[in-house]
């Protein structure tokens, strides 16, 4: 198996593997994260595997299969030749094996990256039981394919909604966290707001 290493961010860092039947797929290897009783703390990893493991969408990055032992959590991914739209935004190059090469979106390349993304939140929203929030919606967690189609990935923080009964006849959904979640700059405004304190 070839194993070529793209980078690193705050919770992973992930790879691109070619299988022996000459698939391609992402690794991601979570890094290891100590809750403070000193035990293990997987809510990135049970996260990811509890939505992306029940789901299946053509606008959601698949997740093909997940490893793990006390030591190693891995999740196995399809993989995505044209990296993230950030990268993309950012960078201005698109990504085919080694070779990088200037581009310039079209309009309706970027109608179609749009549209992909959207109705893939849409799924998560409107689609699943219970439905599920993202909460870090952002272009580096939307991945483009050999062809710019969108897909929707980075589940570590995202909640499936509780169900509660709102009148007899209506059915709501909430998701209730006791912390602000996502990156800084794409999370709600009104989560951005430190309060102070009046005497």
């Amino acid at each position: 198996m070839a194993i070529q290493y793209f980078g690193s961010g705050g919770a992973a860092t992930v790879c691109k593997a070619v299988l022996s039947n000459g698939q391609a797929v992402a690794i991601k290897k979570l890094r290891k994260v100590t809750n403070r009783g000193g035990g293990s703390d997987n809510k990135e990893f049970d996260s990811e595997v509890a939505t992306l493991g029940k789901i299946r969408h053509k606008h959601i990055v698949k997740l093909l299969c997940c490893c793990y032992n006390k030591d190693t959590k891995l999740l196995v991914y399809e993989y995505m030749p044209n990296g993230s739209l950030g990268d993309l935004m950012h960078h201005s190059t698109l990504l085919h094996g080694s070779l990088s090469k200037p581009l310039a979106l079209d309009w309706p390349s970027r109608y179609r990256i749009a549209l992909g993304a959207a109705e893939g939140l849409a799924y998560l929203h409107h689609d699943c039981s219970p439905p599920i929030v993202h909460r870090d919606i952002k272009s580096s967690n939307i991945l483009l394919d050999a062809h710019l189609n969108a897909y929707i990935a980075y589940f570590g923080i995202a909640r499936l909604m509780q169900r509660y009964s709102a009148t007899d006849d209506e059915c709501c959904y909430a998701a209730f966290t006791g912390q602000v979640a996502g990156t800084y700059g794409y999370i709600a405004p009104q989560d951005n707001v430190k309060t102070s304190s009046c005497i």
